[in-house]
């Protein structure tokens, strides 16, 4: 179907879709949206404190850290 506007140019519309193709494309747009919300608030939550160093650390083991040099 083709529709012309006042100056003569053809617009062309798309074709329509059934109702399980546009409602699946609406639950995926609206879960992405979600998604990003949710992302959002996490990010402005900042990172949950937790403990450098659990208990049983050993400073001394091989596989620890050096400290840096002063």
């Amino acid at each position: 179907m083709a529709l012309t506007r006042g100056n003569g140019r053809v617009i062309s519309r798309a074709p329509m879709v059934s109702s399980t193709q546009q409602h699946t494309r609406i639950r995926k747009r609206k879960m992405t949206t979600n998604g990003k919300r949710n992302k959002r608030e996490r990010r402005a939550l900042g990172t949950p404190t937790f403990p450098i160093h659990v208990e049983g650390y050993d400073a001394k083991a091989p596989d620890a850290p050096r400290k840096a040099a002063k």
